[in-house]
């Protein structure tokens, strides 16, 4: 059976409990459930723990306390990887209408912050923008010569968390030869929670195939999708990255984010990228002024709600609420 983890600190250190009931929405939501006495510092370890001793999910202290007290449930010793452009609907706003390989690249995990954390605008930052993903954690190694297929994903894969990939586009497409780790790992930009949705390995292939996610911003939904709607699925994904690089228990994956980010690859825009490949001032400046007319981005002030639902069960995993300010 699927559990909801959670992490949390309410000043004693960082510690583990499994839901008994919803999940959290919200900072001020009230969270119950039942302490995890493994010793676990990572989420790899807990995972590990769980999997040997599967009681001690059941068996712990009953414990209650406020959200805002949620960590990240992915822990800072994780690699994470992402895909990018994974979505028909946002590869076309991209200006990549025909996907022809898959995108992959790295953020650092020092962005990962919790579900009700605020995200920081960092100085010089003008193209801050969002992009709500599902993030898929290692259930075991992924080394070289692995082959990950519908069959075996659930020994691959342990299960699943609601992020939040925040991007300045401004040092993506603005500093030389296009800076996506730097403009990707800004401090706060990883939100990930508010839970760790724990899956049985048979249960993987059928529930990560049909998750319900979405964003809204200024009172509106930006983004919404299923992960039935992926490109590139995480099967072939995951043997794709085990042929370039190992993974461990408790890394992560971002799958990629939907259609209805506030960047949009106009004709103005690609045209800057090619013709200033090599200026990146004239590059930074011209792309600041084409994408400013396509909408406002993110400002000090402004809130980010974010929703992720099991598609099979139709079980609420909660929202992240993130308030958006400047350094």
């Amino acid at each position: 059976m699927a559990l909801m983890i959670v992490r949390y600190d309410e000043g004693a250190g960082p510690r583990w409990a499994v839901l008994t009931g919803d999940a959290p929405e919200g900072p001020v939501d009230r969270v119950e459930g039942r302490g995890i006495a493994s010793g676990a510092k990572t989420l790899g370890e807990l995972i590990g723990a769980i999997e040997a001793a599967p009681d001690l999910t059941a068996t712990g202290e009953a414990v209650r306390f406020a959200a805002s007290a949620l960590l990240s449930p992915v822990t800072p010793d994780a690699t994470l990887i992402c895909q990018g452009l994974n979505y028909d609907e946002h590869a076309a706003e991209a200006g990549h209408h025909v996907r022809k390989e898959n995108l992959l690249f790295a953020k650092a995990s020092s962005s990962l912050c919790g579900a009700y954390a605020d995200i920081v605008r960092p100085k010089g930052v003008e193209l801050l923008d969002y992009e709500v993903e599902v993030g898929i954690v290692l259930r075991r190694p992924l080394e070289a010569g692995t082959t990950v297929t519908a069959g075996n994903l659930g020994s691959y894969l342990a299960g699943v968390v609601l992020c939040n990939d925040m991007s300045a586009r401004d040092t993506m497409f603005g500093a030389s030869f296009m800076q996506w780790f730097q403009g990707k790992s800004y401090r706060t930009f990883c939100p990930a929670g508010p839970v760790f949705y724990l899956l049985e390995p048979e249960e993987v292939a059928a529930t990560v195939d049909n998750l319900e996610l979405s964003l809204t911003y200024d009172g509106k939904v930006r983004q919404s999708a299923n992960t039935g709607q992926l490109i590139y699925k995480p099967a072939e994904t995951l043997t794709q990255i085990a042929a370039i690089m190992d993974l461990k228990p408790g890394d992560m994956v971002l799958t990629g984010t939907p259609g209805g980010v506030i960047a949009q690859g106009t004709p103005g825009l690609i045209e800057l990228l090619k013709t200033n490949l090599l200026n990146d001032a004239a590059r930074r400046d011209g792309m600041r002024v084409e994408m400013k007319t396509l909408g406002r981005f993110l400002q000090p002030g402004d809130e980010l709600n974010l929703t992720l639902r099991d598609g099979v069960s139709g079980m609420s995993l909660g929202g992240q609420r993130s308030r958006i300010t400047g350094a």
